[in-house]
């Protein structure tokens, strides 16, 4: 191989190379993005079954969620949060009990009953773990739904592009006892 030809190789390689890894980068990320989603996903649909489940076995009490005893039947109280971190485990959620919010909150709009059906970790936006909201759709004390989102800023290629998405999803179950 004469020089010519070498630095011609270097040069193309040059030109293609960033091209090549930022493509190679972007698929990662969008695999990774993905992945959360699916995640973000599972997490509300298990966070609406475990509502579900809180509120026929220990109603509301003092304005946060009740925890329910864990199966083990050690005594330790489960919380929607755990449940919903155990289906989001690539997710950290935030973990904070739920509780109702002040009228003024904008979390209010997030339940067609309005304020007395939704409860919600405060503060509402912060870290980077993710939140849920639960919402009684009827109210607390004779609720036909709930109502489950679980929200999550992830960041693909954050040291690159410092960009990022909102991964929300929400999930409804009809509540029968």
């Amino acid at each position: 191989m004469k020089d010519g030809q070498r630095a011609q190789s270097t040069v193309e390689f040059a030109l293609v190379a960033p091209i090549f890894f930022a493509v190679l980068f972007g698929i990662i990320a969008c695999g990774i993005l993905l992945f959360q989603a699916s995640a973000i996903s599972d997490a509300a649909q298990s966070g609406a079954r475990q509502a579900i489940v809180e509120f026929y076995q220990n109603p509301l009490v003092g304005g946060c969620e009740p925890g329910v005893p864990a199966a083990s039947g050690s005594g330790t109280p489960t919380y929607l949060w755990q449940v919903v971190q155990h289906a989001a485990n690539i997710v950290q959620v935030d973990n904070k009990r739920l509780c109702q919010q002040g009228s003024g909150t904008s979390a209010n709009s997030f339940c067609p009953s309005g304020q007395a059906g939704t409860l919600v970790q405060a503060p509402i936006s912060g870290s980077g773990d993710a939140k849920i909201k639960l919402c009684a759709i009827g109210g607390f004390t004779t609720p036909s739904a709930f109502k489950v989102q679980v929200t999550f800023v992830a960041h693909p290629l954050e040291p690159l592009l410092g960009a990022q998405v909102d991964l929300r999803s929400t999930s409804i179950l009809a509540a029968q006892p």
